[in-house]
């Protein structure tokens, strides 16, 4: 959304002398904001429980504050048994901020429960705890699901506004009551004092969350009596109560915060306090406030022109030490843009022909993932965490929210109250401001990655031998024989590198040195890919996985009915593996190009609205090189060749240019000969989202490879290693009943559709998706979330029965 701060809050309280500390931190903050933005993560599945055996599909968003991230390129996610070790891993590149992929959960898996870990590198750096996490249920154990998660004893916390208790000023007292997963729980109860005097009765208002006025003397020792919901009785310990500090009050009302500051009558430690208010590293409210006179004093922070999400107020002494905080939540309703899901043909019948129809009114592009499941195994929780409700509120907080969207469905003071136990319970601190003060900056130790890398390290010789110039000349084969020509530069202390390339799977590079060749034979080159290695067990770990509830019993019945169902048609050997099953089909015959397409080309690469050029099949291969051989082949794209590199143009823009799928230039394409060439894609501007930075369209080039290649004598006799790339991204595959009934097979996907990469907006208002549905599913589950170019975001959910 691009929010730029309203500048009137700060400039109109300028004209007050402001307090050196206070510049300190403004200062520091932008230098944090400029060269350490936070990044968070959001993940969408294609639903919420899964058997033994499933596919988990996914799709990672990537936010920097309120606007999608254009920082951190690889994305890392982790799947963990309940005790913490690691089952599986992917690594995966994020293009246009969004990373896509799937955990194939092993059949053998007896758990009830999985843990999911994501993040980027550059998140590790700073407060680990906001790596976003989610548990997921596994049905299909031979030990029913409920029995591992008997509800544990019930615990209680107390949470003075503001951090703390102070003497002889009237105290707000939030609290929250939750079990060992950190759900909710009601309770009621009575505080005492030290003397076993009654005070007041207390009670849970909402998700076992509640408050209560206290005004405690210097001497105070309070505790509180209370039942949980079986009636068993606890005891718990408030704060202490400190003889000295201040005490911050904060109401949130329509288009403002009226806040109040006040200190002990006797104590005049703090006669002058500032107090800070910020969003997303940038301060939007700051002003002294004067308690010399009188002990208490306020204002009000004007919030209309703020965007949606968490708001941090601090109060400092004069000192810079901070006294008081906390946060509020900002509701503006302006975070979202509009869309509406129809069905414009529907049967709920067994593989019925089923079209929902997603409208767009935005003009802006969108990148969306749609998933269709089964609704009975899906669940029924519209209030679950979403793309909407984890970006702008629980990927900033800490601990457990029950129900988080709940809290987006209207702007009601009886919701607002609500969503305010909920600031005043989770802790939240992005910034640790005794190292803001003292000028102290984030140690780095893991940068910002630029996809993979060949990493190269030479062992055996000393660096001195190692030119400043040298380089290593790489021969490098990904998987399926595409081959590109690299050259991997000397960085220092004997190490080479090169980032910025995008290969799945495997691959293999040839290389040698490029100055002294005889390295080669006294040296042993070590590669690495660049990626983090992450964990294979967390600690320490726990996990936060809602008890079943009554209504949950028909989702459990439907997936112990499909689990069982794969069981007997796996022992019967009946079971339609969509990725296995072979189709019968009226075959429509495909071009040389679609073949030659389907062959080369893969991920963002692969099909969309591209010109092909076949250099297999065509005899003109007599060009001098590849660019004097499109001249004139491609409507508005300029190509002159006059010079020694060749320039390109296309709607004022220059094109980019990719060789093999990994960024390239003209200059070293020039020297491939026409004959080595396969393919050329070539996608116009506009077409070409997320495969390059240009928006002059990209020229995507692929060199032959198996039986349209001829050996390479450039390899011959180099030495070669292995590096990693990728996950391998899979396509969902959905049948098409229509031409391919396959009437003898069962079909018991709960999964009918998915689809991440759907595009939205600018003159593709709407999107028609045709889907089948399967034997068992009687109810549907449609969810389409995602987020436009403005960095506004959507969430739509409709249930088709």
């Amino acid at each position: 959304m691009n929010w730029k701060l309203p500048s009137f809050l700060v400039i109109a309280l300028y004209f007050s002398p402001l307090l050196s500390p206070a510049q300190m931190i403004d200062s520091m903050m932008n230098v944090y904001s400029e060269k350490f933005p936070q990044e968070k993560i959001y993940m969408q599945f294609d639903k919420k429980a899964y058997n033994p055996g499933d596919r988990i599909w996914y799709k990672a968003y990537l936010f920097t504050g309120f606007d999608p991230s254009p920082f951190s390129k690889n994305f890392y996610a982790e799947l963990y048994d309940a005790y913490g070790n690691l089952i599986l891993r992917n690594t995966e590149p994020i293009i246009e901020s969004t990373a896509i992929g799937n955990f194939d959960l092993p059949s053998s898996f007896d758990g009830t429960r999985i843990h999911i870990r994501a993040y980027t590198s550059w998140m590790l750096n700073f407060d680990t705890s906001f790596i976003y996490t989610k548990d997921l249920r596994i049905i299909g154990s031979l030990q029913d699901s409920t029995t591992h998660l008997i509800p544990t004893a019930t615990s209680l916390h107390f949470f003075p506004e503001g951090g703390e208790l102070v003497a002889g000023i009237e105290n707000n007292i939030a609290f929250r009551a939750n079990d060992s997963f950190d759900l909710p729980r009601k309770i009621s109860g009575i505080l005492y004092d030290q003397s076993g005097k009654e005070l007041l009765n207390f009670n849970s208002a909402h998700d076992g969350m509640g408050n209560f006025i206290l005004i405690p003397e210097k001497t105070d020792v309070f505790y509180a009596v209370w039942k949980d919901e079986k009636g068993i009785e606890h005891r718990t310990e408030l704060p202490p109560v400190k003889s000295s500090g201040v005490v911050l009050r904060v109401l949130n009302s329509k288009q403002k915060l009226i806040f109040n500051i006040a200190r002990p009558a006797e104590n005049l430690a703090y006669q002058q306090v500032v107090i800070i208010a910020h969003m997303n590293q940038q301060i939007v409210y700051k002003a002294i406030v004067n308690l010399k006179e009188n002990t208490m004093s306020g204002g009000s922070i004007p919030t209309g022109q703020l965007p949606t999400g968490i708001l941090q107020i601090t109060v400092f002494d004069v000192n810079e030490l901070p006294l008081a905080e906390r946060v509020c939540f900002i509701n503006n309703s302006n975070y979202s843009f509009d869309g509406n899901l129809t069905m414009s043909a529907k049967s709920l019948q067994k593989r019925g022909r089923n079209v929902v129809d997603v409208d767009i009114t935005d003009t802006f592009k969108s990148k969306l993932a749609m998933a269709i499941t089964d609704a009975e195994v899906d669940g029924n929780r519209p209030w679950d965490d979403n793309i909407i409700s984890s970006l702008l509120l629980t990927g900033d907080l800490h601990g457990y929210v029950k129900d988080p969207y709940y809290y987006f469905q209207n702007n009601s003071d009886s919701l607002i109250r609500q969503l305010d136990l909920v600031m005043l319970t989770h802790g939240w601190r992005r910034f640790k401001w005794e190292n803001l003060v003292s000028g102290k900056l984030p140690a780095i130790k893991y940068p910002i990655e630029n996809y993979l890398s060949i990493n190269a390290e030479v062992l055996g010789v000393p660096s001195s031998r190692i030119s400043k110039d040298e380089s290593l000349n790489v021969v490098f084969q990904t998987k399926g024989s595409s081959t590109s020509m690299l050259n991997v530069p000397y960085v220092n202390n004997s190490k080479f590198s090169l980032s910025g390339l995008i290969f799945y799977d495997t691959a293999k590079a040839y290389y040698m040195f490029n100055t002294n060749r005889g390295l080669s034979n006294e040296a042993a080159v070590i590669f690495k890919n660049g990626l983090y290695a992450g964990v294979k067990k967390l600690k320490p770990f726990s996990m936060t996985m809602p008890v079943w509830s009554p209504d949950d019993s028909s989702l459990i019945r439907k997936s112990r009915q499909v689990f069982e169902e794969i069981a007997r048609l796996n022992g019967d050997k009946k079971i339609q593996n969509l990725e296995a099953v072979t189709v019968r089909r009226r075959i429509r015959i495909k071009s040389d190009k679609e073949k030659l397409d389907e062959e080369y080309s893969s991920g963002l690469y692969s099909g969309g609205n591209a010109t092909i050029f076949d250099l297999v099949n065509d005899p003109a291969i007599s060009n001098l090189d590849i660019f004097t051989y499109l001249q004139g082949r491609v409507a508005g794209l300029q190509i002159n060749t006059a010079g020694a590199t060749p320039t390109l143009s296309w709607r004022g823009s220059s094109p980019g240019i990719v060789l093999n799928e990994m960024q390239s230039d003209a200059s070293s394409v020039k020297n491939i000969p026409v004959s080595d060439i396969a393919m050329v894609k070539v996608f116009s501007p506009g077409s070409a989202g997320g495969m390059s930075n240009s928006s002059g369209g990209v020229i995507a080039i692929y060199t032959k490879r198996g039986a349209d290649r001829k050996p390479d004598p450039n390899i011959k006799g180099l030495d070669m290693v292995r590096i990693l790339g990728f996950n391998v991204q899979r396509e969902f595959y959905s049948p098409d009943y229509l031409i391919n009934p396959e009437p003898e097979s069962d079909d018991i996907r709960t999964t009918l559709y998915w689809n991440p990469n759907l595009k939205g907006g600018r003159g593709n208002r709407r999107i028609s998706i045709p889907f089948y549905n399967s034997d068992v599913t009687h109810r549907f589950r449609i969810i389409l979330e995602g987020f436009n170019d403005d960095g506004k975001l959507i969430h739509l959910e409709k249930i088709v029965e």
